[in-house]
Formats: structure tokens, sequence, C-alpha cells
């Protein structure tokens, strides 16, 4: 009789190992509405915040090696570096590694020095293309994450 409960546990507990970790292995693939809404919105706002920072890191150095104002150029620079220490705080949050958020930096130098044509006087056309809403990200983040959430809940309904 003792072999039969023994049996009977052994078997009990592999069953719900096994089961617990279908569970888990299940709840890791499959992501509710609310993370999916939530990954969305944080890769999309560290996104806008590394093509602020490539746009005010260009801007910056176009006014430097103009030689026109050190002052704008200096507080270009700095919202550059406010723009890089949110576009990787919000990259930490949604679990980005280093490597992926270099990627993203990279590659919007390459777009945007695409725009101008490698080419800082044609700056210009990055100004009208960013201005405003790099200018409100920093300023007013809470509209930008509003709007990025909006658009999520449309895509993962």
């Amino acid at each position: 009789m003792n072999k039969l409960y023994y049996h009977f546990f052994i078997f009990f507990f592999f069953l719900v190992n096994i089961s617990y970790a279908e569970t888990k292995d299940n709840s890791n693939l499959v992501k509710t509405n609310e993370e999916l809404v939530a990954e969305y919105v944080l890769k999309s706002m560290q996104q806008d915040y590394t093509v602020c920072y490539v746009f005010y890191k260009i801007g910056s150095q176009s006014i430097f090696q103009s030689q026109e104002n050190d002052d704008l150029a200096k507080a270009i620079a700095s919202s550059s570096d406010v723009s890089l220490k949110l576009a990787f705080e919000t990259g930490e949050l949604a679990n980005m590694t280093i490597e992926e958020m270099k990627k993203r930096v990279n590659l919007e130098i390459e777009k945007q020095l695409i725009i101008i044509k490698n080419d800082n006087s044609n700056y210009s056309i990055l100004l009208k293309k960013y201005s405003k809403l790099c200018k409100n990200l920093i300023q007013d983040k809470k509209s930008r994450i509003s709007y990025w959430e909006k658009e999520a809940k449309s895509k993962f309904k």
C-alpha cells in the first residue's frame, strides 16, 4: 500500500511540475494587450528620444563649426544630452540592450545625414522636420506618451 502512495505521489509531483513549467513558458511567450501596449509605447518613446538626440547633436555641431553663437550651441548640446539620457533610461525600461540602443543611434545619424546630404548648411531641413517634435518631447512628454498609447491601442485591439 505504501508503494502505491509513493507511486501516486511521484506521478502527482511530476504532473504538477510539468503543468507549472508549461504555464510558466506559455506566460512568457504570450503577452497581454497591456504588456504589448506598454512595450510599444516605451520603444516608440525611446526612438523619439533617439531622433531628438541626433537632431540636437547635429545642430550643436553645425553651430560650433560655423562659430556663430556659442551660447546657442551650448544650449542645443544640453538638449542633446538630455535627449540621450532619456533615450537610455527609456531603453532600459523597455529591456533594450546598449547594443540595440547604439544601433538605433547609428541608424538615425545615417538617416538624418542623408536628409541634409551630409552638409550642415542644410540643417534647416532638419529644423523644419524635428524642432517642434523635439521641443514638445522634452517639455511635455506626457502628451507624446498619450499619442503612442492611442497608436498602440488601435494596433493591439
